[in-house]
């Protein structure tokens, strides 16, 4: 939850703060799952802690499949990538977009290998957190998203140095011009002749 604050304080982008509420609508709808299906966990032996919580679907399975489907598709969607800027840019996304596939395939598997989750519960979690993810990147892109300048422009949203960056076609190199510009203006002011 740390995280989520300290992302959110850092970069006050209207479309991190409304992912960062889609991560926690997912996990909602975990804790709703988990009693309603009401499935229990693998049993453990005697000797280990009893699980307290049902195990259908797995938490951890699910918020990796949210995680890797939203990224996937916003990297597929709404990363333009400069190719000119970026060698083998385009190399570079399918990598990562497969890192993000593998890294939630390994955290599925630590689940089944430490018995925390039976190969079910993981499925499901895989299921319903990439139904989730690519419905709340359809809901940002298709519904949301288009309001974004719009929530930035609010007097509120000013005041809190909120920003929207869905209208920049590369944030990064955007980024990079913009703070070298400041500085060549800034150097400027602060460079005496001699």
């Amino acid at each position: 939850c740390d995280i989520y604050k300290q992302a959110v304080v850092s970069t006050q982008s209207t479309g991190e703060i409304f992912f960062y509420i889609g991560m926690f609508v997912n996990e909602g709808c975990n804790q709703v799952l988990k009693r309603l299906i009401a499935d229990p966990r693998p049993p453990r032996t005697a000797t280990t802690v009893q699980w307290s919580e049902y195990g259908m679907p797995s938490a951890h399975s699910q918020f990796a499949a949210f995680f890797s489907v939203f990224m996937i598709l916003l990297f597929y969607i709404r990363i333009k990538v400069v190719t000119l800027i970026i060698p083998c840019a385009k190399v570079w996304k399918h990598l990562i977009c497969i890192g993000f596939l593998c890294t939630a395939g390994l955290i599925g598997y630590s689940r089944l290998y430490l018995k925390y989750h039976t190969l079910n519960q993981i499925l499901c979690g895989f299921l319903v957190g990439g139904f989730n993810g690519a419905l709340w990147f359809i809901l940002l892109e298709k519904f949301v998203g288009p309001y974004f300048p719009i929530i930035a422009s609010l007097p509120v949203c000013e005041m809190l140095l909120i920003k929207d960056y869905s209208l920049i076609p590369n944030v990064l190199w955007c980024e990079y011009h913009c703070i070298k510009q400041e500085m060549r203006s800034r150097l400027k002011k602060y460079v005496r002749p001699e």
